[in-house]
């Protein structure tokens, strides 16, 4: 059984492999998590390792950790081990949106991270 490999879903699409599609007996597409669930997956996965403290994502860490992750489990376990340990190196005791904002940028996988909606402006546009 294979489940969320969406890359190998276009290459199972190919007509070349048609007799191995052929075979594959059940088929299912599954959706990334959302918001709330991501929240209730870290906080589950947290649980499982033994943390029965406080929260170590606050809202902003989860909304910015569900964006870049797209709902992908895969994805939302490496960029909260990664933004744990910015806070571990650091000194802290939980993450914040800006823990989650460099886990991201250092994972190639992770989605895009969108600015601010208003166009910031240059500083030499500042002025005017």
């Amino acid at each position: 059984m294979l489940f969320g490999q969406p890359e190998l879903d276009r290459k199972l699409a190919s007509e070349s492999i048609r007799q191995l599609r052929q075979r594959i007996t059940f088929q299912c597409d599954l959706k990334g998590l959302d918001q709330e669930e991501i929240g209730a997956y870290v906080e589950h996965r947290l649980a499982i390792a033994g943390h029965a403290g406080a929260p170590l994502f606050d809202g902003g860490a989860l909304r910015v950790l569900h964006r870049a992750s797209r709902g992908v489990p895969r994805l939302v376990n490496i960029l909260a081990h990664k933004a744990l340990l910015l806070v571990y190196g650091e000194g802290g005791h939980a993450a914040a949106r800006r823990h989650v904002r460099a886990a991201a940028a250092d994972t190639p996988a992770a989605g895009p991270q969108r600015g601010w909606w208003w166009p910031r402006l240059r500083a030499d546009r500042a002025s005017e």
